[in-house]
């Protein structure tokens, strides 16, 4: 047979062009409940999902569609956290903090976001001094929640949320390192007429509450670090944060829904930016100028705070010493009797 000339085979490549497109054509017209679910996919009648070439025009279509449905919802989730959850703060950032206060007076269950209004006045319910609680790194007030309403039993109890944190306003110009979070937890304690107090800061919070004792003494009877973080021997962002992934198996499951809520609205990059500025100062020698007494305390399941770091930081002080309870990293969170016996006997020392 003689060899087929080029215009022939042309013509012969566009015949079987539209051969294929019509029986592709009438597959996809085919009257099954199953048929064209996907770009391009018909189900025969014998029930075989038969997966056949995209024209341009619907490869870019399905491209798009798939692009919309992941941009449009992450999209939204930004402009969400941008607008609502980290909308700065151009007014003063210490007046617009909100805290969590439980006293006998209103009631064991009376622990809520409240608004910076004026204090009736510097003295606990009875002849016990408040107790000020500072939360942790990326956490709100509302992780102090079980020591807060333990205290409160006996004692003003009050918890403030650091700025930029819970419910708090992110200062405009940027986030606050450790000493600056001090200064504010100070001018928030003189402008609502706490004090002088017991301060209690948990994790982070403990150095944040060491400043307090440092810059403002006349504000603070004694100091409770539970939990402190800022182990020299634990440098790296990282290590601490898969120690945290560790703790978070010991934890119970509304830490887990307190923390994620916290998180989202703390922002990872700020979370990560305090913890190593944080980390860097705690690589200088401890402090001590501390002037008043230390109570450390750490969970027994704690794999964040080392036993050997809690007696270190006891030792660097006069007035120091170790104490330790049930409990993981968040023991602030549940609670257990023994931590709050403990903190409730250093609020009737400093009554004494």
């Amino acid at each position: 047979m003689d060899p087929l000339e080029p215009s022939a085979a042309r013509a012969q490549r566009r015949a079987l062009a539209r051969a294929v497109r019509e029986v592709r054509s009438a597959l996809v017209r085919l009257p099954l409940p199953d048929a064209a679910r996907l770009p391009g996919t018909v189900v025969l009648p014998g029930g075989r999902p038969v997966r056949l070439p995209l024209t341009r025009h619907e490869r870019r279509r399905a491209l798009v569609r798939r692009a919309a449905a992941v941009a449009l919802p992450l999209a939204s989730l930004a402009a969400s956290y941008l607008v609502v959850v980290r909308r700065p703060s151009g007014g003063d950032v210490v007046a617009r903090m909100t805290h969590r206060e439980v006293s006998p007076t209103a009631g064991a269950g009376s622990g809520t976001d409240v608004p910076p209004l004026p204090s009736s006045g510097g003295t606990s319910a009875g002849s016990l001094p408040p107790v000020v609680l500072v939360h942790g790194l990326g956490m709100s007030s509302r992780s102090m929640e079980g020591l807060v309403r333990g205290l409160g039993r006996s004692t003003r109890a009050l918890a403030p949320d650091l700025p930029g944190y819970g419910r708090s306003p992110q200062p405009r110009f940027g986030m606050l390192d450790v000493e600056q979070l001090g200064d504010a937890v100070a001018a928030w304690m003189r402008a609502h007429d706490v004090g002088p107090a017991v301060l209690v800061g948990h994790s982070l919070g403990a150095q944040v509450a060491g400043e307090v004792a440092l810059r403002a003494p006349d504000l603070v009877l004694r100091l409770v670090a539970v939990a402190p973080t800022g182990d020299p021997e634990r440098p790296r962002v990282r290590e601490l944060a898969g120690r945290l992934a560790q703790d978070a198996l010991r934890e119970s499951p509304g830490l887990w829904v307190v923390a994620a809520l916290d998180y989202v609205r703390a922002g990872p990059g700020q979370m990560v930016a305090l913890m190593r500025r944080a980390l860097q100062r705690a690589r200088q020698e401890l402090d001590d100028r501390l002037e008043v007494p230390l109570l450390v305390v750490r969970g027994d399941r704690d794999p964040v705070c080392r036993a050997g770091w809690c007696e270190d930081v006891a030792s660097s002080v006069p007035d120091g010493r170790c104490a330790v309870v049930p409990g993981a990293h968040g023991v602030a969170y549940d609670a257990p009797p023994e931590l709050v016996d403990l903190v409730l006997d250093e609020v009737r020392a400093a009554a004494r």
